[in-house]
């Protein structure tokens, strides 16, 4: 007799942060998986590296209510769990912006209870290799694993080395590597480059360890995130654009903004609402239109879309008013090392140029977003073999529209998806939990109906 049930699957998961672990968790309420492996180079899961961060001061750029929670139905499961346990009354904080290990902590409690349901097995390894077999995938770490699903969820890369800098100790490009920051003296002089959230969070662990002297911040704008608002309902969002150009969108997206500022709705707001189009109008851009939004228009949408806690903010204020803290629009045009530390020469925005000795130069400009320039051998085994490529303006990696991966050839890769950042060149708005979850929901809602 035939059985006409259907086949269960066996599914990997390549990164165990946040991205892996809602992955993990919605993927175990699906009767058709049989197992999930859960894959994590340091067995950091449940946190990966934004919410392994144990600084009270390291804060999610959001209030707590906003994370949501693991899945649909629970949309402030978040804010629910720190009321459950104890933890809602944050008044260290302003406006419940936790510390981000908190949210850490959710996580991992919630994919632990996967876990000990033996639903999801965690390996801390190293996933090197993917090949496609004619029925499934083939995994090489030390050993060789087999999945008729894998979920790349990697992450944020490390920023690659900021050109015209010459290559010594004391140039630090992964700021959040353990300990890298313990070298730093009281009395050294600190250039960091970029002024967006891990530059923010770098300058207040530095002050917060008892930096004494001046810290410099440096980017092609010289701009600072701005500060987040309680949310509100937009009573009339846009969803019509007469100029569907990278210009006319946000001309009308300003126009719309100050209509509403007028009545008395945070510009918060209208950011938010139109953050969730920006996947749409990014997809549907011509390649010369998302170049000239990246050119022209990056630096601005990032300072308005991650935001920072008011009292962050704050802090941020005082110590430039005190000036410990000097925030430069510009260029560095070389950094020459010498004994202990760099001479650098900065070409300020304006056409003017200065010079400034600094002990240390810390790379804050945020994560790679060419995979085909990040060091991680997964990453690079998949594009030289071509069961990967390349995604939309060289960024992230090549994906339709339910996140399955585009081989060299143009061809899907039925039962191979990418999650979270790496998909930055076919949504561009990718890396908030919202954005994640939300992905990994339409892939789930889709193995439900489909045998993909």
């Amino acid at each position: 007799m035939i059985s006409n049930s259907p086949k269960r699957r066996r599914v990997a998961i390549v990164g165990g942060g946040v991205a892996g672990s809602l992955a993990a968790i919605a993927l175990a309420k699906l009767p058709q998986i049989e197992s999930i492996a859960v894959f994590d180079r340091v067995g950091a899961f449940g946190r990966g590296l934004a919410y392994s961060a144990k600084s009270p001061w390291h804060r999610i750029n959001v209030p707590a209510y906003k994370m949501g929670g693991v899945g649909a139905e629970d949309t402030e499961g978040f804010a629910d769990w720190l009321a459950a346990t104890g933890q809602s009354d944050w008044r260290d904080y302003s406006d419940s912006f936790v510390p981000r290990w908190v949210y850490g902590d959710y996580i991992a409690a919630q994919l632990s209870k996967i876990a000990a349901s033996g639903r999801a097995i965690m390996h801390t390894d190293v996933i090197k290799h993917i090949e496609r077999t004619q029925s499934d995938y083939q995994l090489t770490s030390g050993q060789c694993w087999t999945f008729d699903i894998v979920f790349l969820c990697l992450g944020n890369p490390s920023p690659s080395p900021f050109p015209g800098i010459e290559s010594t100790p004391r140039s630090i490009t992964d700021v959040w590597a353990t300990g890298a920051l313990d070298p730093i003296r009281s009395h050294d002089r600190v250039l960091v480059i970029g002024t967006g959230a891990t530059a923010v969070d770098v300058v207040i662990d530095l002050h917060r360890r008892g930096l004494q002297q001046p810290i410099t911040m440096i980017s092609r704008r010289g701009l600072l995130p701005l500060i987040d608002a309680p949310a509100q309902t937009d009573p009339a969002p846009l969803e019509h654009w007469s100029e569907p150009t990278a210009r006319g969108i946000f001309a009308t997206l300003l126009e719309d903004t100050r209509h509403k500022m007028a009545a008395g709705i945070p510009w918060q707001t209208s950011v938010d609402t139109f953050r969730l189009q920006i996947a749409r109008l990014w997809t549907d851009a011509s390649r010369t239109e998302r170049e000239r939004f990246s050119r022209h228009l990056r630096a601005i949408w990032l300072v308005h879309r991650h935001r920072l806690a008011p009292d962050v903010a704050q802090s941020l204020d005082k110590l430039q008013s005190e000036r410990s803290l000097d925030v430069l629009a510009g260029r560095i045009v070389s950094a020459k090392a010498r004994p202990a530390g760099y001479n650098v020469t900065i070409h300020r925005r304006g056409g003017t140029a200065m010079q400034m000795t600094a002990d240390w130069i810390l790379n804050c400009t945020g994560p790679e977003e060419r995979y085909d320039r990040i060091e991680n051998p997964l990453v690079q085994s998949m594009l030289a073999s071509g069961i990967a490529r390349r995604g939309n303006n060289g960024l992230g990696l090549d994906v339709d529209d339910t996140c399955r991966i585009v081989d060299r050839s143009g061809t899907v890769q039925t039962g191979l998806y990418a999650i979270g950042h790496a998909t930055r060149g076919a949504f561009w708005e990718v890396t908030a939990a919202t954005n994640i979850r939300q992905q990994i929901l339409n892939v789930v809602d889709m193995l439900k109906t489909t045998s993909s």
